[in-house]
Formats: C-alpha cells, structure tokens, sequence
C-alpha cells in the first residue's frame, strides 16, 4: 500500500496520515514502543500497519517470535 495501490482491490485511493504516530503501538521494552503508521483504502477498506522508525524494524527479531510457515 505504501506504493499507492491497494493490494486487495487495486485501487489508488490510499490515504495515510502523517501528523504523528497512529495506529498500534508496540511495546518493545518497558520504556521503548514502536509506533506504526496506518495507511487505508477509501474504495474497500483494507487497512496495513508499516513501523514508522527503521531502527525498530532491527529490533523485530530478537523481540518477537518468527511465524512458522507450512512448507
């Protein structure tokens, strides 16, 4: 979405607010959030979260557990 097209629909009508951190936050230590921005289609809806600060995207692995996939 953050190309402007909408993934589910393919529509162009994405819209994201950047007035400041929205959407989940993440807890990362007890004093360390990470702050995520919203990006939303106005033609069907579909919501996506991206992590505003690339240094928490770094930090995403020692924190959290991998997904397994089926393969």
């Amino acid at each position: 979405m953050k190309d402007g097209v909408c993934p589910k629909c393919k529509s162009e009508e994405i819209y994201v607010d950047d007035s400041g951190p929205h959407g989940i936050v993440m807890p990362l230590s007890l004093l360390k959030n990470i702050f995520t921005r919203l990006y939303a289609c106005a033609k069907c809806g579909y919501l996506e979260f991206y992590i505003q600060n690339k240094q928490d995207i770094e930090k995403i692995s020692s924190k959290f557990q991998k997904v397994k996939g089926n393969i």
